[in-house]
């Protein structure tokens, strides 16, 4: 009996020995090469984990909060206007990912006490508030009438919030855990428990990526991660008419993959050709598939720029099935995701690099950018489901407008968020983000607006500051309602640095 007992006892130290030294250690210390907004739960973590192991040596300003907080704020950006104008040498970091509403942030603020941060900033928008839930659970229902518990029940539901059962198990548990079935409630203590069952769902892509990156042809990703492409490649990896590259080695030795879609074909081939001023290679594209390229001896003994020609082009808006999307941008092939890199980028996850989409709107008038916000974003729902979060996102804030403003949910936790900092005596900056004008018309003028916005600077105290900026930004600077291109992006850049710089005492 004894030497049984000995055994299991051996075997549950060896279960929770390999489980920690994997899932909690090692993963962590593998490079990580997701790209900037993927793998958002993993690249969440890997972070935390990075910023965890460095030592402070300077002070640190940490961005929490949603997407709206990646997309908004330039970090690499904001150090060196910290540093050229206001001769503060800080550390900036993030602390987000897709989704994060106010009640994640909450739930994980014990989360940054080993991150010993001097500032933190939380840039929130209609969006992080998830105010459309009550309209998808309720049709009939008001966000100033709906019952609070069912709101921040269904917040924590695995199906609305992964996260909840991944990243912060133990902390779902104490917040709602009295709601929770028997089931349901053994699945988030076990992933409590166990590393390997909390990450099961989220560690592999990384190892996914660590061997398609030296084994595979990289041809199936969601987010383009190679060279920089002069004449500009989209978020998936989309060129126009021409891309110029570099050759390398690893092109010399194993070429590169292209995919050509029937609709660049139109029912014959296509040509593709190959230049660097010396020398040309023409190559017939006949096949929609991805297709390998060689390219002829003679371009690696210079490496010399060479640029691609497609003979024509094609566009989204007139193509069918996955390729469907509605824009005008002239669409050429899709490169292999490390395109043109010898290594593969690691570490990235957090950094943001311009796309062609970014430029899409530089130099539009207002009044055709609005053609093309309603078409882009919010006409075919029939044909592109995936619109309609944005759908339903529109329909809340007309309905919104006709509500009076109630201060539960999650601006309750955002309450809770700045009495943690000022009862800590951390710097807090919270900032009503800039919106889209054309989204901001629908409901800006309403008194629920107005009472939401006073709720907010009523917050303001101590150590806690708030800053509204809705309207800082001209509708050219956004991609949807709350997100900004890359050119929003750097246009904002100086304004949020000014306002940060001057939080830290001359």
């Amino acid at each position: 009996m004894k030497k049984r007992i000995f055994f299991v006892v051996c075997f549950l130290v060896f279960l929770f020995g390999i489980d920690f030294l994997f899932f909690r250690k090692i993963q962590f210390l593998l490079p990580n090469e997701s790209p900037w907004n993927t793998n958002h739960f993993f690249n969440f973590l890997y972070e935390y984990e990075r910023i965890r192991s460095l030592p402070k040596t300077k002070k640190r300003i940490i961005i929490v909060g949603s997407s709206v907080a990646y997309y908004s704020i330039d970090a690499k950006a904001l150090q060196k206007v910290l540093l050229e104008k206001f001769s503060l040498d800080v550390d900036v970091f993030y602390l987000a990912y897709a989704g994060n509403s106010p009640l994640y942030v909450y739930l994980l603020l014990n989360w940054l006490d080993p991150l010993a941060p001097d500032l933190v900033v939380y840039p929130v928008n209609f969006i992080d508030y998830r105010l459309h839930r009550t309209y998808v659970l309720f049709p009939e229902g008001r966000n100033d009438t709906v019952e609070e518990s069912l709101m921040v029940r269904d917040a924590l539901t695995f199906g609305e919030a992964p996260q909840s059962l991944w990243v912060f198990p133990w902390e779902t548990i104490r917040e709602i855990g009295s709601a929770m079935d028997i089931e349901t409630f053994s699945r988030y203590l076990v992933s409590t428990g166990f590393s390997f069952y909390r990450y099961k769902d989220i560690y592999e892509q990384n190892l996914q990526n660590l061997f398609q990156h030296r084994f595979g042809r990289n041809t199936s990703y969601h987010s383009y991660m190679g060279v920089s492409i002069p004449e500009g490649v989209n978020g998936l990896g989309w060129t126009g008419k021409q891309f110029s590259f570099f050759p390398t080695n690893k092109m010399e030795e194993k070429g590169f993959w292209i995919e050509v879609t029937q609709f660049l074909l139109s029912g014959s081939t296509c040509q593709i050709k190959f230049s660097n001023g010396d020398h040309n290679q023409v190559v017939e594209l006949s096949q929609p598939r991805w297709t390998k390229i060689q390219l002829d001896p003679a371009f690696f003994r210079e490496k010399k720029q060479i640029t691609a020609t497609l003979s024509r082009v094609w566009y989204a808006h007139e193509a069918s099935g996955a390729y469907l999307d509605y824009h005008w941008d002239p669409m050429g092939v899709r490169l292999e995701q490390t395109f043109g890199l010898e290594e593969p980028k690691a570490g990235v996850q957090y950094i943001r690099e311009p796309r062609t989409e970014d430029f899409r709107y530089n130099g539009m008038d207002d009044e055709t950018y609005t053609r093309y916000f309603y078409y882009r974003l919010l006409e075919g729902l029939e044909k592109r489901p995936g619109i309609g979060y944005l759908v339903a996102l529109k329909h809340a804030k007309e309905r919104i407008r006709n509500e009076k403003f109630r201060p539960i949910f999650h601006f309750d936790y955002i309450q809770k968020i700045a009495d943690h900092f000022r009862n800590r005596n951390v710097s807090f900056l919270l900032i009503n983000n800039p919106e889209n004008p054309i989204s901001l018309r629908w409901y800006e003028n309403s008194d629920w607006y107005k009472d939401h916005l006073r709720f907010l600077q009523s917050l303001e105290s101590g150590s806690v500051h708030f800053w509204d900026i809705h309207d800082a930004l001209p509708m050219q600077g956004f991609s949807d309602f709350h997100h900004f291109t890359y050119v929003g992006m750097e246009q904002m850049n100086s304004i949020y640095a000014e306002r940060i710089g001057n939080l830290f005492p001359k």
